[in-house]
């Protein structure tokens, strides 16, 4: 799988995330012994995005390497329209449990396709023959539980920048929408790589624990994953001669609260050893912290993440340098929104930029230096399970040479629960 897909395959892990979390409140069917449930959501939205890519200056094709707002990577200004997928994909999710004395077992699998039918067979910006839609299988894993906590294996989204993207306005919208998915595919990127790395889909076994007072644990064993050359200007799993004779490891702490003001509190953290047989082996470490907090229709968001060779965007997206050495990366985001009484119309503004830094003794070059963005979104709910959405994006991405692209997107389209 290239990096084009396996990114935007990622961006659209969520809705049986949210899918498992509510099942008991969209109902469930009894089958023997069994309680079994289909649910999901389909969403699309006229999206017409306005791409800027860096000035030339003179000597060569200015671009910003890893940038993340479309015209990054293009060599010069574009505009495209689609009827697309926003950062939630569409999906079809089963659910099945089961409880034997006071043991819960449960299974989970989910089957995501996206509406734009670019799949890069027509060798340009728009659709065709054979243009064939986007599908993805994202989340399939069994579970058991009881008074002593919970056990998942399987495939699910990760632990580390889970809740931010859980509490990502653009959720159930479209947000960045960049040269990746510019001319369609299964998901938009919302704020992924603009403020949060996103958490992902992977292969783990996770431990949850009981909650104690609001206190709450989780730790997983994780998949091993590679190095990824997102901006050309990096090493990957290949070049770099990666092992994968480590897994990954990450894990979180959560308090929540509630009442008048409610909310919760959260910090986790991620790390995986980088093996090598040609070079040095290094350690990919990062943690978080990240706050929610309500109040009367009210709510605000605040979130920081900070890592030494996780990279940017993704996990182990532009991680290392050419030479082998790792990069340092942070990014935060700020988010308020206010849902009114009465018709539940909910707004909302947040802004959030993502960093990453040379490595110790790498020259300056296009390498993205920071992704930057600012979204405001108007999202309501004509009835309890359809949700009109309109949302403005402005995303600008940014070289360690100066060099800017910048993106301005707008959304106007439904999504529809059930």
């Amino acid at each position: 799988m290239n990096v084009c897909t396996r990114l935007v395959a990622c961006a659209g892990v969520l809705g049986l995330t949210l899918v498992s979390q509510g099942a008991s409140a969209l109902g469930m069917m009894d089958v023997g012994d069994w309680k079994i449930q289909f649910s999901g959501n389909v969403n699309g939205y006229l999206s017409n995005v306005d791409c800027k890519s860096p000035a030339n200056t003179g000597g060569g094709v200015p671009t910003v390497d890893g940038g993340l707002a479309c015209g990054s990577l293009s060599g010069g200004d574009y505009k495209q329209a689609n009827v697309r997928t926003g950062l939630l994909p569409s999906w079809l999710g089963f659910h099945a449990e089961r409880t034997e004395g006071s043991t819960k077992y449960g299974v989970t699998v989910g089957f995501q396709p996206g509406i734009d039918g670019n799949s890069g067979i027509t060798g340009g910006p728009l659709d065709g023959g054979l243009g064939l839609n986007a599908a993805n299988f994202r989340q399939v894993f069994l579970e058991w539980s009881g008074d002593w906590g919970g056990i998942k294996i399987g495939r699910d989204l990760g632990i580390f920048g889970s809740d931010a993207i859980l509490s990502d306005m653009t959720l159930f919208g479209v947000g960045t929408v960049s040269d990746l998915t510019a001319a369609g595919g299964n998901t938009s990127l919302g704020r992924i790589g603009v403020g949060y790395m996103y958490a992902d889909w992977k292969g783990q076994v996770q431990y949850s624990s009981p909650k104690w007072g609001g206190f709450t644990f989780n730790v997983a064993i994780v998949d091993p994953w590679g190095l990824v050359d997102l901006s050309g200007d990096s090493l990957n799993a290949g070049s770099f001669a990666q092992e994968g004779k480590t897994y990954g490891l990450e894990g979180k702490v959560t308090y929540a609260w509630e009442g008048n003001v409610g909310g919760k509190v959260w910090a986790s953290f991620i790390n995986q050893k980088l093996d090598s047989t040609v070079l040095s082996s290094k350690t990919a470490t990062g943690f978080d912290v990240g706050a929610k907090v309500s109040f009367s229709g009210l709510e605000a968001v605040g979130y920081y993440y900070n890592g030494k060779g996780i990279g940017t965007t993704d996990f182990l997206f532009d991680a290392v340098d050419l030479a082998g050495n790792t990069r340092k990366s942070d990014g935060e985001y700020v988010q308020v929104t206010y849902k009114f009484p009465g018709p539940g119309t909910k707004v909302g503004a947040s802004w959030g930029q993502s960093n990453l830094d040379l490595a110790t003794g790498e020259a300056a070059s296009s390498l993205v230096k920071k992704n930057e963005s600012f979204v405001i979104g108007i999202y309501h709910p004509l009835t309890s399970a359809l949700n009109l959405v309109l949302e403005y994006t402005d995303t600008e991405s940014t070289s360690h040479i100066g060099d800017k692209a910048k993106e301005q997107a707008l959304a106007i389209g439904a999504i529809l629960f059930f």
